[in-house]
């Protein structure tokens, strides 16, 4: 095992020699450079698009969320078959349940459904989501002007409503949609107030709008179509304080169906809003993983290049390398020296592939924000910066190995005795 002050000199040996050869030294590290640019910018931009799917998961579906719903129908024999012995959730049925299951945020009962809007002349057929004042705790409910519904005007059944911004903007005509709080709709022809209009959509199509009306949970009769068989069938929403307590909780709730339905499977449906996010980052990751190993082979192409350009050393230095030995290097010494040489292109390749990746991934990013309006950022992880560090070092090692073995093999006498 060579000494510190063998390691270092044999390191300054290498250090000397790509100094002495700048035009050989910058060729070997272009290819490393390019491959660790690819490697870098891959990385960064995938990295970039899995935090906005995942922030648009999280800011559409909070994924801290639990649905327990009624099964109202079941797959069997090829068909879809009613079901009429399902339960029929109450507010009574959410306290009591939040009340038994611990560590619940918050909890509310949501109920949806289609009906028809109408205000002076415009009518639009709309999406209807009734809940309590808890619901924009449960997702992105983002008030533009007014405000969202109170726990008084839920238990007293006011005749109040909220609705988007695409249906206040069909509505309102040419006015300003949030001029529409204060004014009174027709809700399936029942006067209701508007009190609240959210803020328009971040990625709204303007040629397919989706009309939305919240209104207290208590209103279903009277702004619902009665269901088939006469029976609405409400959902509880629980909403975890965070990711971690998400299972706790549903363990929790498992445990509160079982001792009030026994075989509650049968009866009840309990769902996860985390799977979708699960399912997301799950695609993103074998993207990444296929274009990463694509990307690979450009680091395998600049390993090649280092091998020839290090072979190519060894011709030319064959005469030093054996007036080294004669004044008592060993191989072991030449071998650090050439592996030296072969990671030292490598580390440099890869720090100015890591700038013009990073580069290279917020041009690609700018495009994707100015051309397809997405507003994604690239990335870059310290587990990304170790990859392509680590990456691009061990092809210095592995590409170097055979010419500094082949340096290391030859007789001083003969290499002292090459022209």
């Amino acid at each position: 095992m060579p000494s510190r002050e063998v390691l270092w000199a044999n390191i300054q040996v290498g250090a000397d020699a790509l100094r002495i050869h700048p035009m050989r030294t910058m060729l070997s590290v272009l290819g490393i450079t390019i491959g660790s640019a690819a490697l870098v910018a891959t990385m960064a931009v995938s990295d970039g698009m899995m935090q906005f799917a995942r922030d648009t998961v999280l800011r559409e579906t909070s994924v801290q969320v639990l649905i327990v719903s009624p099964r109202t129908s079941k797959y069997e024999d090829g068909e879809w078959v009613a079901l009429h012995d399902y339960p029929t959730f109450t507010m009574d049925d959410v306290q009591a349940m939040r009340a038994g299951v611990e560590g619940v945020h918050a909890a509310t009962l949501v109920l949806g459904g289609r009906t028809t809007a109408r205000y002076r002349n415009v009518q639009q057929r709309v999406d209807v989501t009734l809940g309590t004042s808890a619901f924009p705790e449960f997702g992105a409910l983002d008030m533009g002007a007014g405000r969202f519904f109170s726990e008084a005007e839920v238990a007293r059944n006011v005749p109040v409503v909220v609705i988007n911004h695409a249906l206040a903007r069909e509505l309102a005509a040419a006015r300003d949609p949030f001029a529409m709080v204060g004014q009174e709709i027709r809700v399936s022809e029942r006067t209701r107030r508007v009190i609240g209009v959210l803020a328009p959509a971040e990625f709204e199509n303007p040629e397919s709008p989706s009309f939305s009306v919240y209104a207290p949970i208590r209103a279903a009769r009277s702004i619902l179509p009665p269901p088939p068989g006469g029976r609405f069938a409400p959902s509880i929403q629980l909403l975890a304080p965070d990711l971690e307590s998400v299972t706790a909780i549903e363990a929790s709730v498992i445990e509160w169906l079982t001792r009030r339905y026994g075989r509650w499977q049968d009866r009840v449906r309990v769902t996860l809003a985390l799977e979708q996010l699960q399912q997301v980052e799950q695609a993103f990751l074998l993207i990444k993983l296929f274009i990463g190993t694509l990307v690979g082979i450009s680091l395998l192409v600049g390993g090649i290049g280092i091998m020839n350009v290090l072979l190519a050393s060894v011709a030319e230095r064959t005469r030093e390398i054996g007036i080294r030995k004669s004044v008592g290097a060993r191989s072991s010494d030449i071998r650090a020296q050439f592996l030296t040489e072969s990671v030292a292109i490598a580390l440099v390749g890869a720090c100015t592939g890591l700038a013009i990746g990073l580069l290279i991934a917020f041009g690609i990013t700018a495009l994707f924000r100015v051309l397809a309006h997405v507003p994604v950022y690239p990335v870059l992880s310290v587990a990304s910066v170790l990859i392509a560090t680590l990456s691009s070092s061990i092809v210095g090692l592995v590409f170097g190995t055979y010419p500094a073995r082949r340096a290391a093999s030859l007789s001083p006498v003969v290499a002292i005795a090459q022209e």
